[in-house]
């Protein structure tokens, strides 16, 4: 054979091989992206709470992505806005999972939401992250193996409030608080660990204003009536905002102490200004100048730079789901719900975030952290208050005991057994 037929014979072969193969080569595709499906509060006058956390869900999944995604997976996320009614937030949970087959779920905002939430998704078998929605019952009386909190809830900001307060003296307090699960639970959390710190305390009135009340005049004008020392407000975004605006006129600030349970929120801070009074006691889930570490502040500068706005704490918990979500998946190699839990309820998991490492307890599904409460002081440099006299509570004081762990974890076995009968 010539050196020329032999190089014919060659090439021949070689497109035949190629050939050959090209069905396998053509059938190979890129893996499934993962699909979140993400409802907040995205409008009307508490529309910041869900901007901040779809801001950060985007940022998160980016720098996941382009790390290479999640198991060689790209990461997706699908944006919904639950208008804060919870027939609209099970409509939107339906379409995330019959029609855009989602892997997760990732919110809502409100606690209100979230409870009605708690048995669709155990009854469709689909797991839901709650980043924002802080009510007890989510992983306590609503609990289910489907619901993982990764924030502090009411109840451990209510026992963290209690601790700071006791050491001040305040004896004579009041309440006033949204009237649903998240007030009703901050409160009571809040005044019984009070009295078991500082047994003396006289509770002198209740109130309890609708969710996105718009007149706060006659529960201001009880407060001035009554002359607490103390009140304990579980106020939050905009209603805390027209609260205090409608409450300055009065002089109550001058009079009597206030603790906020949501009150370092940019999402009250930023529109109040110079308008928040100095000195009031105030928590957040997180507040962007502090933990002053490497990764907070790559956080807060990156999150700055992309949207030119400081992170209030629903973006950094938002983001920190995100990658709570990662490391479960990670943790199981799959994205199969039973797989994922079994996962992480093999041994807790912790994770780092910009406020610090997180810890995911396996017995109720809910994030073990410390909490930071403050005064608030207005500052010039940034337009509005920020927080001084910084204390943080231990998480060791503040989550579940042993003993309301087992009786969570009792309560969901015998609430089973009722669904089977």
């Amino acid at each position: 054979m010539s050196k020329r037929a032999w190089k014919i014979e060659m090439a021949v072969c070689f497109l035949l091989v190629a050939f050959a193969c090209f069905p396998a080569f053509a059938s190979e595709k890129s893996p499934k992206p993962i699909k979140i499906g993400v409802l907040f509060i995205m409008s009307g006058p508490m529309g910041g709470y869900g901007k901040h956390g779809s801001q950060a869900v985007q940022l998160a999944l980016d720098e996941i992505n382009a790390k290479g995604g999640i198991l060689g997976r790209q990461v997706e996320a699908i944006f919904e806005d639950d208008k804060m009614k919870p027939e609209v937030g099970i409509e939107i949970v339906n379409k995330f999972i019959k029609k855009d087959k989602v892997d997760f779920i990732m919110g809502p905002t409100s606690s209100a939401i979230a409870v009605a939430l708690a048995d669709l998704v155990l009854e469709q078998k689909k797991i839901l992250i709650l980043t924002q929605a802080a009510a007890n019952s989510l992983t306590d009386v609503k609990f289910n193996p489907y619901l993982f909190s990764t924030l502090s809830n009411a109840l451990m900001h209510s026992r963290a409030g209690a601790y700071f307060m006791a050491p001040k003296g305040y004896k004579r307090w009041m309440n006033i608080g949204p009237d649903y699960a998240y007030g009703r639970e901050s409160w009571a959390s809040f005044i019984s660990k009070l009295k078991e710190l500082q047994p003396e305390v006289e509770v002198v009135g209740e109130l309890w204003p609708k969710l996105m009340e718009k007149d706060f005049t006659p529960f201001i004008q009880k407060i001035v009536e009554t002359k607490p020392d103390a009140v304990w407000s579980s106020l939050w975004g905009n209603d805390a905002v027209n609260f205090v605006k409608q409450a300055l006129p009065t002089g109550l600030f001058n009079n009597v102490k206030f603790a906020f349970t949501d009150g370092a929120a940019l999402e009250t801070l930023t529109p109040l200004g110079k308008d928040m009074p100095n000195g009031v006691f105030v928590a957040a889930r997180y507040f962007f100048l502090t933990p002053d570490t490497p990764l907070n502040r790559h956080f807060v500068k990156t999150y700055f730079e992309r949207f030119k706005e400081y992170p209030d704490y629903m973006a950094q918990e938002t983001y920190a789901g995100v990658y709570f979500l990662k490391a479960a998946i990670e943790r199981a190699r799959t994205t199969e719900s039973q797989k994922v839990i079994k996962a992480i309820e093999s041994e807790p998991l912790a994770w780092e975030t910009p406020e610090g490492w997180k810890i995911m307890r396996k017995e109720d599904h809910s994030v073990v952290e410390d909490v930071v409460w403050g005064e608030t002081m207005f500052s010039d440099k940034y337009g509005f208050a920020i927080l001084k006299n910084l204390q943080s509570i231990q998480a060791e004081q503040i989550c579940r005991t042993p003993e309301e762990l087992k009786a969570v974890r009792e309560n969901y076995g015998k609430r089973i057994k009722e669904m089977k009968k």
